[in-house]
């Protein structure tokens, strides 16, 4: 799934939180339908990134 750009194996109800760059939503909904057969998927849009992710400094 070349649109997957990162994924994380987390605790708590969910098992994996994906990070997906789409086109637009009709793009998200296309994927989201290829993943309803192996999985049940809860999705949320990112509207702003206030922090970008870094490294703590050393």
């Amino acid at each position: 799934m070349p649109e997957c750009i990162e994924s994380d194996k987390v605790t708590g109800e969910d098992c994996f939180v994906m990070r997906l760059v789409v086109r637009d939503i009709a793009q998200l909904d296309t994927l989201l339908d290829g993943l309803a057969e192996y999985a049940q998927c809860n999705t949320s849009v990112v509207k702003s990134s206030p922090v970008k992710r870094r490294l703590p400094p050393l």
